[in-house]
């Protein structure tokens, strides 16, 4: 694994934008393994894999989450990509405990949105040392998908409630702030989209606002964004939400690192154990 190399600059950037994004950091040949372990798990979904269209919408926006686990591939580019020490760096953290990763495909002419949302109220833990990193294995344009970021918008610290991907899901509850309506009012918000190749990734912070258009292209938009949690990070239970893939054995309030939560910074020196199986 080459040595990572992030400059003062860029956390600088990082820690007043909630998002930057880093050209050409990963190897075109984990990226290869990356592109091998998404397809899949496209044609071999995991217990937890789905398709977020609704029945009366063409295309293909897929999900699946905990591929680590179960996908030998996703297994390898995780585990040989300098993405935990790129996490620990931007985190300030001494570790950087692997959250999940979490895939989404919008095949050509997909015209899902992803809805504005920040992934902390998602996600199983709360803390300022929380990061995530978008990695696609398709070049990627405003017209196939490209992430839109409301830079800055994680230094408020509100956490909002999170919205659903699927139409059919919802995650309704009084834990969070009800989310602002901000595609009414693009002008007073400072956004920014990032197209990109294969091998460059966008690291935000996960309560950093963002949304993505459909792909109305006839490209595919392959991602996979894995989430990472640092020193002051605790295990969050919601009211309502998602769970982990299986259980992770923790109380709330708990610290991260466990089985299902591997530290991967510093580099473990047992490789991490839990495997889940697909369903049949």
């Amino acid at each position: 694994m080459a040595p990572v190399s992030i400059t003062p600059q860029q956390c600088e950037t990082f820690d007043q934008d909630g998002v930057i994004c880093l050209r050409g950091a990963m190897d075109p040949a984990l990226i290869d393994v990356l592109a091998q372990g998404i397809d899949s798990c496209l044609e071999r979904p995991g217990p937890k894999g789905r398709n977020f269209n609704s029945s009366e919408t063409p295309g293909r926006f897929a999900g699946d989450v905990f591929m680590w686990t179960f996908d030998d591939a996703m297994r390898q580019f995780l585990l040989d990509s300098p993405l935990a020490e790129i996490a620990a760096t931007f985190m300030r953290s001494k570790t950087a405990v692997h959250m999940l990763d979490q895939m989404f495909v919008k095949e050509p002419q997909t015209p899902s949105r992803s809805p504005w949302h920040q992934d902390q109220t998602y996600m199983y833990a709360d803390g300022e040392q929380l990061i995530s990193i978008w990695v696609a294995v398709d070049p990627v344009t405003i017209e196939s998908g490209a992430v839109e970021w409301v830079k800055g918008s994680h230094r408020s610290g509100t956490l909002y409630q999170a919205t659903g991907f699927d139409p059919n899901i919802t995650y309704e509850t009084d834990e969070f702030e009800a989310l602002p309506d901000i595609e009414s009012n693009r002008s007073a918000h400072d956004i920014v989209a990032y197209e990109t190749q294969p091998g460059d990734i966008v690291v935000n912070h996960l309560r950093t606002l963002h949304a993505a258009p459909g792909n109305s292209t006839d490209q595919r938009r392959r991602a996979v964004a894995y989430r990472f949690t640092g020193d002051d990070a605790h295990y969050a239970i919601r009211k309502k939400g998602s769970q982990p893939i299986v259980d992770p054995g923790l109380a709330d309030g708990d610290p991260m690192p466990c089985d299902v939560f591997p530290t991967l910074w510093p580099a473990p020196s047992t490789t991490p154990s839990l495997r889940v199986d697909r369903p049949v």
